[in-house]
């Protein structure tokens, strides 16, 4: 049973391909099993997904399996097309939410290949991705940012005596584990990481940046509760380097390229809501 689910798992993708009549018709196929054939591309394919879509990967297993392998590879195939054809033999691909998967699975499939070959013709070169950079320089400077741990707590008088624990040399990390209210960071001792200017509330950030590097400000009261801060860190605002932030470059001249094009599909085939029945669903 548990081989039998295996087999589904990674051969959901060929049944959508084959349904939608994706292997080509010149192929002179492996295996017929019914109506449905396989393919030594079909086989490949399988393979790669089971390697983890590493092609070379997949042929290198593919051709030290023996011929007795190879048959009981083409054996789960062939089980799992019976399956198919007697689920397509009782209209199942009909079930609206089925029809759905499939649609929406080939859909997704067949996106992600376009972008795919289209990206191949993106320049991506050192010198695009540096002129990118050099066009958008104000969206990679530093902001000034301050590294800081928290304890949250309801009650003021609960807040000042930690602040007085802190003071007197009581480990901060052990007090926002124990005490605080914010369990997202209390598992980390309280810590929130950098924080720039209008990541959080207002009162919150003018005595986190107020504060000096290794002092503690508080009790400072938020529409969460009360707060005892630590400042660990402080960044000088400044321009980003080109060299710190070139991934992140790449990212976005990617991104813009993909926003080029989704432009020009949105130009050719303009969109149309039905208002009335977007005001209509879920009511």
């Amino acid at each position: 049973m548990k081989k039998s689910l295996a087999i589904v798992g990674l051969l959901i993708s060929l049944l959508a391909l084959t349904t939608l009549q994706a292997v080509a018709a010149d192929q002179v196929p492996v295996m017929k099993v019914g109506t449905e054939s396989v393919s030594a591309n079909d086989l490949l394919y399988l393979l790669t997904q089971k390697a983890g879509g590493n092609e070379a990967m997949a042929g290198m297993v593919f051709s030290g399996m023996s011929v007795e392998d190879k048959k009981g590879f083409l054996t789960d195939i062939a089980d799992l097309l019976l399956v198919f054809q007697a689920a397509q033999a009782k209209g199942i691909q009909l079930n609206p939410a089925v029809a759905a998967k499939l649609r929406w699975d080939a859909v997704n499939t067949m996106a992600q290949f376009y972008v795919e070959r289209q990206a191949a013709g993106w320049d991506m070169s050192e010198k695009a991705i540096r002129s990118y950079f050099e066009a958008h320089r104000e969206n990679y400077a530093v902001k000034e940012a301050v590294h800081v741990r928290h304890i949250l707590v309801e009650s003021e008088a609960e807040a000042r005596n930690l602040l007085l624990s802190a003071l007197a040399g009581d480990d901060f990390a052990e007090l926002a584990a124990k005490s605080s209210k914010d369990q997202g960071s209390a598992e980390k001792g309280g810590d929130l990481g950098w924080i720039e200017k209008g990541d959080t509330v207002p009162v919150f950030e003018q005595a986190a940046f107020s504060a000096r590097k290794g002092s503690f400000a508080g009790p400072i009261k938020s529409e969460y509760g009360w707060h005892v801060i630590q400042v660990l860190g402080k960044r000088p605002a400044g321009e980003g380097l080109y060299e710190a932030v070139k991934n992140q470059v790449a990212r976005d001249l990617q991104q813009s390229y993909l926003e080029e094009e989704l432009a020009r599909l949105r130009k050719a085939a303009p969109l149309s809501i039905d208002e009335k029945q977007l005001a209509a669903l879920g009511q």
